[in-house]
């Protein structure tokens, strides 16, 4: 059957206002007229940026030793020649000498163990001056045993273990006690409140771990 010419202009109209409603509805309208085009780019959301956690035990002074950095007898004592020893050990490796334990120095010693070398020197003498830090913000402070030592409620007290983040810190001592730091312009000092108790949200649970006890 033939179909009048009107008809067939009509029928074209017709699909034309279809398809302009279909690219409409494709493309979406601002709530002030303008119009959109729809996009299917993913937004990626930024690395969480916070500060590692950093740990530091007997295994890592064996660790050092197996490279040659620290000299000293592997009791679980961290202090100043625990502290140079990473320093050394990252002076050895080119890595940014602060005299902390992080990601990079961390997986730098595991590596250097692993493949058995002999990063430092036989020959280096090991000094037992502070390790300190340029790179630390104004309220945090280096997370090394020397400068944790500094905010222990008594002098004389030994670190045998220390976990840092987010500005708080908290580990043990070789008499048995346990001890929650937290930083402030660039030093350690003892939190007013306890943060074994009440006062414990926003600190890390690997401080509070190491800090409190389970």
């Amino acid at each position: 059957m033939r179909v009048p010419h009107h008809r067939t202009h009509l029928l074209a109209v017709g699909l034309a206002t279809v398809a302009a409603l279909a690219g409409l509805a494709a493309c979406g309208g601002g709530s002030d007229g303008t119009t959109t085009t729809a996009s299917t780019a993913s937004t990626t959301v930024p690395p969480n940026t916070d500060e590692a956690t950093k740990v530091f035990d007997e295994q890592i002074q064996r660790e050092l030793q197996q490279v040659g950095c620290y000299r000293g007898a592997i009791d679980g004592i961290l202090g100043p020649a625990s502290d140079e020893a990473i320093l050394e050990f990252q002076r050895a490796e080119g890595l940014s000498a602060d005299g902390e334990l992080g990601p990079k120095t961390e997986a730098a010693l595991k590596s250097a163990v692993s493949a058995g070398k002999q990063v430092c020197s036989a020959t280096t003498t090991t000094t037992t001056k502070p390790a300190t830090t340029t790179t630390a913000a104004p309220n945090d402070a280096p997370c090394t045993a020397t400068a944790l030592s500094k905010g222990l409620p008594a002098e004389g007290e030994k670190i045998t273990r220390f976990v840092c983040a987010a500005g708080w810190a908290g580990g043990s001592l070789d008499n048995g006690s346990r001890f929650i730091l937290k930083a402030q312009q660039g030093a350690w000092y003892a939190p007013a409140q306890d943060p074994c108790g009440s006062a414990s949200a926003g600190i890390d649970p690997a401080v509070l771990e190491a800090g409190c006890g389970g």
